[in-house]
């Protein structure tokens, strides 16, 4: 199984250096494999089954979708809408798959996106819109840039008064995707050198949705799995501090800013998130958890009986009290006393000797003399307690 794994990753590996190839001949002789449309993919496909046999449908699929992308990125005819029907009448000759024309529908879509095309990228890409959050605020944006085109020459003032048909096509592409929720990066497996123009329509069609109906939290939602993937720590702190003004009652804004503030290392910001919530959320385990945590971190005793003492009177899970007596041990260097600890969990809760196991050799690695490894111990031991103690917390 190790093996398969090893040889996998040098197939991809492998698989990445020949799109590379591709690429730099692509940016080398633009011109010629315009010219030679059919040459060019004969090539990349006679490439491509010789040298990876093996690979699957889907694969081999994205590979010609990811040159496709690539060519049209590059071409001097790519603003001509009739070449780029003939590349894609080209490239999908080869395909495998049944939904063969979903892939380079996305790659015709998102270049006419970024050449500001959009009548004709609405074209390729609205029957996917809902199937993907971020192609479907390509198309959002699509309409909503047409609209703004509309009142260039109709009377400003109309603005005022009702949107035109452009932007009701907008924010009803908008809405769908707060109803449907689709995902991020779902439909396809397209490597794009540069994103950024994705990125830019994103974000400006989330903020542009939340001006046209302010209480639809979804838009924050993705937006925030959109920061933490791009780690965009800007825009994660403004969506945070947006969703905290908007919806301050609501869960799962104030654990994910009490997260962000950690992070910061904003203490007394996260403890003022926590009193928040366990005043909000007075029959709620989690806020007590999250105080616990957080007192863990400033190994502050007083501070951490104080929580242990309400995590107690909320009924909290008897093992999540003893993995976090045994972590304030551990951080407060009570070595000794941080085992005595864990060797009675192990009497109270045999079912979780497979856990504690770990924790022993997190233990001894925090106790190690070499600050490094210490280090990192005890960021493994508290990543792996809280990702622990959230899993069996959400199970009540």
């Amino acid at each position: 199984m190790q093996g398969e794994k090893l040889s996998d990753a040098i197939a991809y590996e492998k698989l990445n250096l020949l799109r590379k190839d591709f690429y730099g001949y692509i940016d080398r002789h633009s011109d010629k494999v315009d010219a030679n449309l059919p040459v060019f993919y004969g090539y990349v496909i006679s490439a491509l089954e010789n040298s990876f046999p093996h690979i699957s449908d889907e694969t081999h699929d994205g590979f010609i979708d990811s040159v496709t992308f690539k060519l049209l990125d590059v071409s001097r005819n790519a603003g001509d809408f009739e070449f780029i029907r003939k590349t894609l009448t080209n490239a999908i000759r080869f395909k495998k798959r049944k939904d063969a024309e979903t892939g380079l529908d996305v790659v015709a879509g998102l270049k006419l996106v970024k050449n500001g095309d959009c009548i004709h990228a609405i074209e390729y890409l609205k029957k996917y819109a809902t199937l993907d959050a971020k192609l479907g605020t390509a198309v959002a944006h699509c309409y909503y840039a047409l609209s703004l085109r509309e009142f260039k020459t109709d009377d400003e003032l109309s603005r005022n008064h009702r949107p035109g048909e452009m932007e009701l096509l907008a924010r009803e592409v908008m809405l769908d995707l707060a109803s449907v929720q689709p995902p991020l990066n779902r439909t396809h497996q397209l490597e794009i050198d540069d994103p950024a123009f994705l990125e830019k329509i994103f974000w400006q069609m989330i903020f542009v949705g939340l001006e046209w109906f302010p209480s639809e939290r979804w838009f924050i939602e993705i937006g925030l799995k959109n920061a933490s993937a791009t780690a965009n720590a800007g825009m994660r702190k403004r969506l945070l501090e947006l969703g905290a003004e908007r919806f301050y009652t609501d869960f799962p804004f104030l654990r994910e800013m009490f997260y962000f503030r950690l992070e910061q290392r904003d203490a007394g910001g996260a403890a003022g998130i926590v009193n928040q919530m366990i005043r909000q959320y007075p029959d709620e385990p989690e806020p007590v958890y999250l105080g616990m945590k957080l007192s863990l971190l400033a190994t502050k005793k007083i501070t951490y009986h104080s929580f242990r003492r309400l995590a107690i009177s909320r009924h909290l899970p008897g093992y999540i009290i003893g993995l976090a007596d045994f972590s304030f041990d551990l951080l407060n260097r009570h070595h000794q006393e941080a085992l005595a600890r864990l060797t009675d969990f192990e009497t109270e809760f045999p079912d979780m000797k497979y856990y504690t196991t770990t924790l022993r050799y997190i233990a001894h690695d925090i106790g190690s003399c070499d600050e490094q490894q210490a280090r990192r111990a005890k960021k493994a031991l508290l990543d792996s307690i809280d990702q622990f103690c959230l899993r069996e917390l959400k199970k009540r």
